[in-house]
């Protein structure tokens, strides 16, 4: 009896690490990245992306309180607008 639940635990635990193997092979090959061992960063991605976008700095309108990007800072649309 004990056998049998131990036997079948056993090729559970087989045909779930295997699929998760397969898997990640699948989405390595798919990346183009085969070559790399696992644990380690793709190689042909960099650390940083040059689409991410960087943080500004916001400065606060004197007059109206709204909040802009310090480089392109516009005018409120007031008289007294510092920008």
């Amino acid at each position: 009896m004990f056998g049998k639940f131990l036997l079948t635990v056993a090729v559970i635990a087989i045909i779930w690490f295997g699929y998760r193997y397969m898997s990640r092979q699948a989405e390595l090959r798919r990346r183009g990245d085969a070559g790399s061992k696992p644990g380690q960063p793709p190689r042909d991605l960099p650390r940083e992306r040059a689409s991410d976008p960087e943080a500004e700095t916001l400065v606060e309108c004197r007059v109206c309180g709204s909040w802009q990007a310090a480089r392109a800072a516009k005018p409120c649309g007031r008289p007294d607008c510092p920008y």
